[in-house]
């Protein structure tokens, strides 16, 4: 937001003859008026920038001008209520404060300075209070150098580039499925909050009269899911997706909304599935903390399992299956289970994880505890048996693997150092400093003439578990770039 501002200045005061505003994705259904899939926020962000200078215009006794900004871009009155009505309308959840707040003007009756800051209660509605007011201090940087009697001159030449010299690409789809599929196949991280606003917009369409419901529930899943830090659109998507997963099996992001579309077809189902889903995120919030509430009721082994896997082995592809067992299976069955996974994401890492199988087992087994199919931690061992990599195997690929990832080298050294140590549990790693226990090379990257070995050979083995070890800061310190002999000395 910050950067189109910025951006927008730079092009009016340089004099460029045109400014992309980038694409649009319109949803045009017959018959109705088209809804933004993509591009609110620029939308957005220019009717704020036309309404503050609307009011700015207001400020320098500039009265006409600025009603007709206001009537050219911002509000039109609607011809049998005779009410004010904005050109562009947000989402449900921020609308009304947009209306009321953001587009309102000194020039109304009603007018209330203090409402903007005041009325804002939920996250996004704090956003569009910040916008305007960076929006405000713009226009002040704008006009300070600038003689007083030429500001509405100024604030007019931009009303009038946004007019005439700015420009968009425009991409119309007939539903929100089509749009989801434009996004997927674009493959744009940054498109992730459209998704998830696709996905909200359609579960408010099918929620009938219980639509007060309907957007409770949701704000219930994403308040959860913001809880997890960056990100969170694209985590939300991938929150569905997992959900969905634990019901009906392997679904690529790509298919998501349209098994959505084929299933969850009325009022009934919406809110079913939006209840479910808000009653089971905080069992999805839990992967990701061994210290969450809900672990409480599970043993120690259990909340190992979950550190290990969330903060040491960091693996993805068996989140949906995580998942379903942390829903499904009593503390029992879920701590067997739990350990298998660490075992599993091990073999796997070290084993390689065999093409698109790993993501279709997963999905699979995820269904079948989901479902209730599998209820005990035997029984998924089993499912899983011919799929996991053997003990033959899995020290076959041990021998010469190569670690590029410096938590998964740290992790399985310590792992090794107590299997060394005869502990019982190797598995479970306690968390460490980094920067009070090193993770060094063997064999350095630039060995000196004492190792009697050349940069080829350093440069091969520098992805080499077996090249690799911990070592307290101030003993690498000392060590430096001594050769092996020495090192081993000391």
């Amino acid at each position: 937001m910050l950067d189109l501002l910025q951006d927008l200045n730079e092009a009016i005061t340089s004099d460029d003859d045109e400014y992309f505003l980038g694409t649009l994705v319109l949803i045009e259904p017959p018959k109705a008026v088209p809804s933004i899939a993509d591009g609110q926020q620029r939308l957005a962000t220019v009717t704020i920038l036309i309404a503050r200078i609307r009011d700015r215009l207001f400020q320098l006794k500039r009265e006409a001008g600025a009603r007709a900004i206001d009537n050219e871009y911002l509000r039109n009155i609607d011809m049998e209520t005779e009410e004010s009505q904005p050109r562009l309308s947000l989402n449900l959840e921020d609308n009304d404060y947009f209306k009321a707040c953001i587009l309102s003007s000194p020039m109304d009756g009603d007018f209330d300075p203090n409402a903007r800051a005041r009325e804002a209660a939920r996250p996004s509605n704090k956003r569009l209070c910040r916008t305007s007011e960076l929006v405000e201090d713009l226009i002040d940087d704008l006009l300070k150098p600038i003689r007083h009697e030429h500001h509405p001159a100024t604030l007019v030449r931009w009303v009038k580039f946004l007019e005439n010299s700015t420009s968009v690409v425009v991409v119309r789809v007939a539903d929100e499925i089509g749009a989801y599929r434009i996004f997927e196949t674009l493959n744009d991280r940054g498109l992730r909050a459209s998704q998830a606003d696709i996905l909200k917009n359609y579960f408010f369409s099918k929620s009938g009269n219980r639509l007060a419901e309907a957007q409770m529930m949701w704000n219930s899943i994403t308040t959860a899911i913001e809880t997890l830090g960056d990100d969170e659109n694209e985590r939300l998507v991938t929150y569905l997706r997992h959900y969905w997963v634990t019901t009906h099996g392997p679904t690529k992001d790509r298919e998501l909304a349209a098994k959505i579309k084929d299933e969850i077809t009325g009022e009934t189902k919406t809110l079913q599935f939006l209840r479910d889903a808000s009653l089971a995120v905080q069992d999805y919030i839990a992967l990701w903390s061994s210290r969450h509430p809900k672990w409480s009721e599970y043993s120690a082994s259990t909340r190992q399992s979950v550190e290990t896997i969330a903060s040491h082995l960091r693996v993805q592809q068996i989140r949906p299956l995580l998942f379903a067992v942390a829903r499904t299976f009593t503390p029992e069955e879920a701590e067997m289970a739990f350990r298998l996974f660490v075992s599993w994401s091990v073999r796997f890492l070290i084993f390689g994880g065999r093409g698109g199988m790993l993501d279709t087992q997963y999905s699979l087994r995820a269904q079948d505890v989901g479902t209730k199919r599998i209820k005990k931690a035997r029984e998924l061992r089993e499912a899983m048996k011919s799929y996991v990599p053997t003990d033959a195997e899995f020290e076959e690929a041990f021998a010469s693997v190569r670690v590029s990832r410096p938590h998964l080298a740290r992790y399985y050294l310590r792992a090794i150092d107590k299997t060394i140590k005869s502990d019982p549990q190797p598995e479970f790693v306690a968390n460490e400093e980094a920067d009070q226990i090193t993770l060094e090379h063997v064999l350095p990257l630039n060995p000196s003439a004492k190792w009697e070995s050349n940069g080829e050979t350093a440069q091969a083995a520098q992805r080499l578990l077996g090249n690799m070890v911990l070592l307290r800061a101030n003993q690498n310190r000392d060590i430096g770039n001594s050769s092996l002999r020495r090192s081993a000395r000391r």
